[in-house]
């Protein structure tokens, strides 16, 4: 299926006022202007359908970006939240990576001796099935509370002393707090972002000296790569540093630390309750406008790259599979529009395997599996991976061509 995508050259008057959701989610600014939409697009990229029939079938939204002049936040103003339903399977890990495992390792212990978490109360939003928590938990010997739609208790160790709430953080729950407050991939998935970080400042606020502890995606580098494969549906909300800065000082939370991390993909934050100036920087809200301008003009080159590289590989009858069963490949096969020609995806995570992708709904099949589908060209969805990829088809005894997103170019 080959999805529309469409570069928007402003917002009128009148469409402003026709659009309910025309508002910055962070500041409440009305002076957003949008820049990049596709249509119909799957609901929920980490979905896990059992039939292909389902994966074909799946919910179905529309997405349009659009940037706020104020503070230069980035949303999905056509982001209906009744689409998309967190308490149904789902699977987020990235823990079966030996390079995320390394990743995840080096941050807690970081952590954990820069805020002398020993014995502390660990607080995880948006946990997930709970890894990063018992790692944190595990690491500190502290105690952990995990707060997700979809937390699932039994992918939790007995050792540890973790309690999973299956449940969204709201204002409803400011009463939880910890010492260290963690909330990771997560925010993307926010839509009221200012209400959000308000309420995880309520709780920072019951606990003495509580630090807060944030990684999201960094749509700066989405901005200048072209990435198209990672602009979801679910994520409605997209954030740079510049950004995220200025949300989290207006809620009065000071930040501590600011960086780029996981080969400079991920945004790490650091914030505790401080004096801050709340005041945006327009200079780097006019570089994010800027860039927002261009987003659709490197996509349309990345989109040409991939779909020549591998429709020439289909035309040599050659077999094509995607590495990496995850919200990138969602979005990569979604708007490349070349279903037919990727035979299967590939993922090392167990609890992905023998499932369909939402939307184009390929199997998704396991490392060993290539064995028999034989590929000539693999198409590796997280370069970060590549060194691993690489590794196990040699251990498999093959040798095709990789070529990573955002690393090929003409």
């Amino acid at each position: 299926m080959s999805l529309t995508l469409r570069v928007c050259r402003g917002i009128s008057r009148k469409e402003s006022q026709d659009l309910v959701t025309a508002e910055c989610h962070a500041c409440g600014s009305t002076a957003i202007e949008p820049f990049f939409s596709i249509a119909q697009i799957p609901v929920s990229s980490c979905a896990l359908p059992e039939t292909k029939q389902a994966a074909s079938d799946y919910g179905r939204g529309d997405l349009e970006l659009a940037v706020c002049h104020r503070c230069g936040f980035i949303q999905n103003h056509l982001f209906d939240p009744a689409l998309v339903d967190y308490t149904m399977p789902y699977e987020e890990s990235q823990a079966f990576s030996p390079r995320f495992v390394a990743f995840q390792e080096e941050l807690v212990s970081q952590l954990v001796s820069d805020h002398q978490l020993e014995g502390k109360t660990i607080l995880d939003i948006g946990s997930g099935k709970g890894a990063f928590l018992e790692t944190v938990c595990r690491a500190a010997g502290a105690r952990g509370i995990g707060v997700d739609p979809a937390a699932d208790s039994s992918r939790i160790e007995s050792d540890v002393d973790i309690t999973m709430i299956n449940e969204l953080f709201d204002g409803t729950k400011t009463h939880l707090t910890g010492d260290l407050i963690c909330c990771r991939h997560t925010l993307e998935h926010i839509r009221p972002v200012g209400r959000f970080v308000g309420d995880v400042a309520a709780s920072v606020g019951r606990t003495p000296g509580s630090v807060v502890f944030f990684e999201l995606p960094d749509t700066g580098r989405i901005l200048d790569e072209g990435a198209f494969w990672d602009v979801y549906y679910e994520h409605c909300s997209y954030f740079t540093m510049g950004s995220l800065r200025h949300l989290f000082q207006s809620s009065g939370l000071s930040i501590t630390r600011l960086e780029l991390g996981f080969d400079d993909q991920y945004i790490l934050l650091r914030a505790q309750e401080g004096i801050v100036d709340p005041s945006p920087d327009p200079e780097v809200v006019a570089s994010i406008v800027e860039r927002c301008r261009e987003f659709g003009d490197s996509v349309q080159r990345e989109l040409e790259i991939w779909r020549t590289l591998i429709g020439e590989s289909m035309g040599r009858g050659e077999v094509v599979v995607v590495w990496g069963a995850g919200s990138k490949a969602v979005g990569f096969l979604s708007a490349l529009g070349l279903d037919q020609a990727v035979s299967a995806v590939v993922d090392v995570n167990p609890f992905k395997q023998n499932s369909f992708l939402p939307g184009s709904a390929h199997e998704v099949v396991s490392p060993a599996m290539l064995r028999e589908i034989e590929p000539d060209l693999v198409v590796v969805m997280n370069p970060v991976y590549a060194g691993e990829i690489s590794e196990m088809l040699t251990d498999l005894g093959m040798h095709p061509l990789l070529a990573s997103l955002g690393a090929v170019k003409r």
